[in-house]
């Protein structure tokens, strides 16, 4: 008995220094730079484009970033040559449904798009405990959780879960429980066209006041120009939806001077018009003129907010449409970067190929400054410094 009980001994002592040396390895690896070099680099800035550019990685953050001959590779990097290709910032869609699943996120992260921001909690609960898991995935879109909806009557059709507000009390206890329980920003409903109560601007602004001293953001619904007044007013950080009437010159100058973020989601009204429930006949003119004064625009699809389907993957479509509405390449790539972390709260950590950012990067045959499809011809996908598609 003495014996068998040395030999286990024994077994599980090797087993642990088995698992010791696989850990020691695992990271050793980690902090192995991984360096990428030779391709076109479109940070997301803005910036002009450098061509044969060098980016390093250290855990998962960019370390080092420019040209070739200003960029020192660290010894002992993995070093992968571009050949070439683009280096982008992984695109942001910042509004989608139904991404608490794990076959949707790894489309996404594979096509190119590492964050996604889901604005309706599904399923309405123990949502967050769920986006946590599934953030544990590198393979994974990351996952950004608005929670329940808060409204004081509209709610659309299919919605999973409303949280129901009509005095400013409410909102603040509401808002300050959302946020307690894991949200990582709130969605309030500004809709005054279907018949149903409409919030108040005390109300909204009492929801914007109480994430905002949290550090949080606020997106607000609407689909009319008259309800973007209100989103003004209370100071909300991106509107959720291009307006469906034509919007008033006087009224886009007051979006852009209030530095709102404008998330236009052409997909889903595009969606709703082929099948004659709703006209897109004022979508790109009012998207080309906000654009034109000067507007911060997020890339948005509202995937999975309609019953037609929608493009998994890198929105092409939506790129497209906002293309022809008469956005740049380059300010495309900025709305889909720099602008959809913005409005994700993720600005200071995501967007942008800049030094000390979290490595989510887009590698792609061809420039797509010159050709927007360059965008689906993926050659490698990084997301947190782990190469999730090569």
């Amino acid at each position: 008995m003495k014996k068998k009980t040395q030999c286990k001994l024994l077994g599980l002592s090797l087993i642990g220094l088995m698992m010791f040396s696989i850990a020691q390895s695992a990271s050793a690896e980690g902090k192995q730079p991984l360096v990428l070099r030779g391709g076109v680099l479109i940070d997301g800035t803005g910036s002009s484009p450098i061509e044969d550019a060098v980016v390093v990685i250290i855990n998962g953050r960019i370390v080092e970033i420019g040209p070739k001959t200003k960029v020192k590779i660290p010894a002992n990097s993995r070093v992968i040559d571009v050949n070439g290709g683009s280096i982008l910032p992984g695109f942001i869609n910042a509004h989608v449904h139904r991404a608490y699943n794990p076959y949707r996120l790894q489309v996404w992260a594979e096509s190119g798009v590492t964050t996604v921001r889901d604005l309706a909690a599904y399923p309405p609960h123990s949502s967050y405990e769920m986006r946590d898991n599934l953030n544990k995935d590198p393979g994974n879109a990351r996952l950004v959780a608005a929670g329940p909806q808060m409204t004081a009557g509209f709610v659309p059709r299919g919605y999973p879960s409303s949280v129901f507000v009509y005095t400013v009390e409410q909102a603040r206890a509401e808002s300050e429980r959302i946020l307690r329980e894991g949200a990582d920003l709130l969605k309030i409903m500004l809709e005054s066209n279907w018949g149903n109560q409409v919030m108040s601007e005390e109300v909204a602004r009492a929801i914007v006041e109480t994430a905002h001293r949290q550090g949080k953001k606020v997106s607000a619904h609407i689909s009319l120009s008259r309800d973007i007044e209100t989103a003004v007013n209370v100071g909300v950080d991106d509107l959720a939806h291009m307006a469906l009437d034509k919007v008033p010159n006087e009224l886009i100058k007051k979006v852009v001077d209030a530095g709102i973020y404008w998330t236009p989601t052409i997909e889903v009204w595009k969606g709703f018009a082929s099948q004659g429930i709703l006209p897109d006949t004022y979508l790109l003119d009012n998207l080309g003129r906000f654009a034109k004064a000067g507007g911060k625009v997020a890339l948005g699809t509202d995937y999975g907010g309609g019953p037609f389907p929608f493009e998994l993957g890198m929105p092409m479509k939506e790129i497209q449409w906002m293309h022809e509405a008469g956005m740049s390449p380059s300010n495309i790539i900025i709305s889909a970067t720099k602008n959809a972390a913005e409005v994700c709260g993720l600005g200071s950590e995501l967007g942008t190929l800049e030094w000390g950012k979290i490595s989510d990067i887009l590698i792609i045959d061809g420039n797509p400054l010159k050709d927007l499809t360059n965008l689906t011809k993926v050659k490698l996908v990084i997301k947190g410094g782990v190469i999730i598609k090569e």
